[in-house]
């Protein structure tokens, strides 16, 4: 059978590995929101341009512009509700890696704590393990 500390030092090593696996989700949600971001910038920047730019147009021109303009105004709405999706999705893993951190504190604290109750032990058979002192000074007080 193995030690308590062992099987402690195994299931902090486990919520170790899930904590990465949770970084790396962070990592490629932090990239995606900054690649949406980017794209709703440069959104609105089309959009404020295109306002920016009056002249005659034909009735078709009008059209088509107005339908540009829609287009446009639809993907921003889109990179902001992904926005908010992606900000929520991050939180939510970042709540799930301070989980699986506070776990593997808690089982390196209690692997700790048996490593010190096992050396307590040794410590203690390899006293009773002493031979003990049987000449009690008996005849020797010359």
């Amino acid at each position: 059978m193995r030690s308590k500390r062992k099987l402690f030092e195994l299931l902090a090593l486990k919520e170790k590995v899930e904590r990465n696996k949770f970084f790396k989700q962070a990592k490629s949600i932090a990239s995606e929101m900054e690649k949406n971001n980017a794209m709703n910038s440069q959104l609105k920047e089309i959009s404020a341009n295109k306002k920016g730019s009056v002249k005659t147009l034909t009735a078709l021109q009008l059209r088509s512009d107005k339908w540009y303009d829609f287009q446009i105004q639809e993907q921003i709405v889109a990179t902001e509700n992904r926005a908010k999706f992606l900000k929520e999705e991050n939180q939510q893993v970042n709540r799930k890696i301070v989980l699986r951190n506070q776990k593997m504190r808690k089982s390196l604290e209690k692997a700790n704590i048996q490593r010190k109750l096992e050396l307590a032990d040794l410590e203690k058979k390899s006293i009773l393990s002493l031979p003990t002192n049987t000449n009690k000074r008996q005849g020797f007080n010359s």
